[in-house]
């Protein structure tokens, strides 16, 4: 598929059906993080994780699901919420995804800040991949931020990471429940200034 045309598949998938991820697309959006480029080459300092058990992933939903009581807090981070009791019982924040791949950093001392630009290029170019393969996925902050927010229901010890790594971003993965239908590209979204 043509680079622009791709972008304009390429969407966040809020709602996925319960078909799973055949083993050769998933490779395909393996190959496509390990081609991300990693500053000063340094590819053992990311971690990819494929989590498909559902088990771990309502583990790893308990402190969001948590945070979303906080509606002062949900207003600061997503403005107004719909008033009425949340249905913590079925919220899921990978959004019934068959898969998350989490990636991870390792902690860093010497160049901190990297690792968020290490796994974002990891992370954007599984996103596209995804969108090249027609499939739906969907970039995940709030699980694993809400984790950090609440210790004390961290579970990202589930994921069994490297000593020294840390989860930084998600990226759910699989069918979407509707068609994916091609959007308009927009050049005004972010502003640009030229010098």
């Amino acid at each position: 598929m043509e680079f622009l045309e791709l972008l304009r598949y390429r969407k966040s998938t809020r709602k996925f059906s319960d078909e799973s991820v055949p083993e050769d697309q998933l490779r395909e959006i393996l190959t496509a993080a390990n081609s991300s480029p990693v500053g000063s080459n340094m590819y053992r300092d990311v971690h990819l994780t494929v989590v498909r058990n559902r088990e771990i992933l309502n583990q790893l939903s308990e402190a969001a699901a948590r945070r979303m009581q906080d509606r002062e807090k949900m207003r600061e981070i997503v403005g107004n919420m719909p008033e009425g009791k949340l249905d913590l019982e079925v919220f899921d924040p990978f959004y019934g995804a068959p898969l998350v791949i989490f990636v991870s950093h390792r902690r860093q001392k010497v160049q901190p800040g990297i690792e968020f630009s290490n796994v974002a290029c990891a992370a954007t170019l599984m996103h596209l991949a995804a969108a090249n393969l027609g499939l739906g996925s969907v970039l995940m902050w709030f699980a694993l931020e809400s984790m950090r927010e609440i210790p004390e229901l961290n579970n990202t010890a589930v994921l069994k990471l490297p000593d020294g790594f840390v989860p930084l971003i998600g990226l759910a993965v699989g069918h979407p429940a509707r068609d994916i239908r091609a959007r308009e590209l927009r050049e005004d979204r972010i502003s640009v200034d030229f010098l």
